[in-house]
C-alpha cells in the first residue's frame, strides 16, 4: 500500500505496471465454483458460532474473545482467498486482468493471513497457560488485558496491509504468488522477507509448542494416570487449527523460492483455505458448548 501513496496508483508503479502485457490466463471452471461454494457455506457456517462466542457467559472466558476475534478475520480471509479466488479462477484471470481488484484483495489476504498466524499462536498460548496455570493466565489474560494483547496480531497484519508487496493472484497455476509474471527473469522484485519469516517462524514456534504441551501432557499423565480434560477441547481445537497454519506456511514459503510441481501449488492454495476455513468444522465437532448453541441459533431461525 506504500507504493500506492508513493506512485499515486497501482498501474503506476512501475514493477506492476501492466502496459502491453498478456492478459491470457487458464480457466478453471470446476475449481472455481468449488473455491467459492467452499468459501460461502463456511462463512455461512462460521456466523452463528461467531453469535454465540459473543453471549455473555462466554464472551467473558479470554479464550472465547481470541476465538472471536480469530473467526472474524477467517471470514474476511475465505472471502479473499476462497470467494474471490474462486471467481478469478473461473473467469481464468491473472494480475493483468484485474490489476487494482488483485492487488488490493492480495494486499489484504497477505495482512489477513499473518494476523491470522499471530493470533492463532496467541490462542495456543492462553490454552496452554489455563490448562498448566491458571491463575498466571488469569494475570496475563484476564479482564480487559486479553483486548490490549489482541492489539499485537492487529498492527502485526496492518503492518503487512500497509508496508509489505501483496500476494498477486494467477489462474495458471491456481494460485497467489508475490511475482506478478509480468516481466522475465526479475522474481527477485518481488521477494517479500517478512512473509518468509512470518512462515518460518510460526513453523518454529508451532513445534515449540507442540513439544511443551506433549511433554506438559505426559506429566499429568504420570501424575494422575489419566489425561486431565480441563481446557482440553479448547486446547485441541487450537493445536489442530496451528497445525493448519503449520503446514500452509511451510509450502506457501517454498513454492515462492523454488520450482514446484503444480498439484503441490493447488494443494498449497487449499491447505490455505482449509487454515481459515476448517477452525468452524473444529467448533462445530470439538467444542461441545458451540456446538450446542449453534443448533439453538440455527433452529431458532427456521
Amino acid at each position: 500500500m506504500d507504493m500506492i501513496m508513493e506512485y499515486g496508483s497501482i498501474e503506476d508503479i512501475p514493477i506492476y505496471n501492466c502496459t502491453g502485457v498478456s492478459t491470457f490466463g487458464k480457466k478453471r471452471v470446476t475449481i472455481g465454483i468449488v473455491s467459492m461454494t467452499y468459501g460461502t457455506i463456511m462463512c455461512i457456517l462460521f456466523l452463528p458460532c461467531l453469535r454465540t462466542m459473543l453471549l455473555p457467559d462466554l464472551f467473558k472466558l479470554s479464550c472465547y474473545k481470541i476465538m472471536f476475534y480469530v473467526g472474524v478475520v477467517d471470514v474476511l480471509a475465505l472471502i479473499m482467498n476462497s470467494i474471490f479466488t474462486g471467481w478469478l479462477a473461473y473467469h481464468g484471470a491473472v494480475y493483468c486482468t484485474y490489476p487494482e481488484w488483485i492487488y488490493l484483495f492480495g494486499s489484504a489476504g497477505l495482512s489477513l493471513w499473518c494476523c491470522s498466524c499471530l493470533a492463532n499462536i496467541l490462542l495456543l498460548i492462553n490454552r496452554i497457560l489455563h490448562f498448566k496455570n491458571q491463575q498466571l493466565a488469569e494475570k496475563v489474560f484476564g479482564g480487559q488485558r486479553t483486548f490490549v494483547l489482541l492489539l499485537a496480531p492487529t498492527f502485526y497484519g496492518l503492518y503487512f496491509l500497509f508496508f509489505t508487496k501483496p500476494v498477486l493472484f494467477t489462474s495458471v497455476y491456481y494460485a497467489w504468488f508475490f511475482d506478478p509474471f509480468i516481466f522475465q527473469n526479475r522474481a527477485n522484485d518481488y521477494i517479500n522477507l517478512l512473509h518468509s519469516f512470518n512462515n518460518i517462524a510460526i513453523v518454529i514456534l508451532t513445534c515449540i509448542l507442540y513439544m511443551y504441551v506433549g511433554c506438559m501432557v505426559i506429566g499429568e499423565w504420570k501424575k494422575t494416570g489419566t489425561t486431565v480434560k480441563k481446557s482440553n477441547n479448547i486446547l485441541h481445537q487450537a493445536l489442530v487449527i496451528c497445525a493448519l497454519d503449520q503446514f500452509s506456511s511451510t509450502v506457501y514459503v517454498a513454492m515462492n523460492i523454488i520450482e514446484m510441481p503444480e498439484w503441490t501449488i493447488v494443494v498449497a492454495q487449499y491447505f490455505w483455505q482449509s487454515a481459515h476455513g476448517f477452525p468452524v468444522i473444529t467448533y462445530l465437532t470439538m467444542n461441545p458448548t458451540i456446538r450446542s448453541r449453534f443448533f439453538t441459533i440455527f433452529l431458532t431461525r427456521h
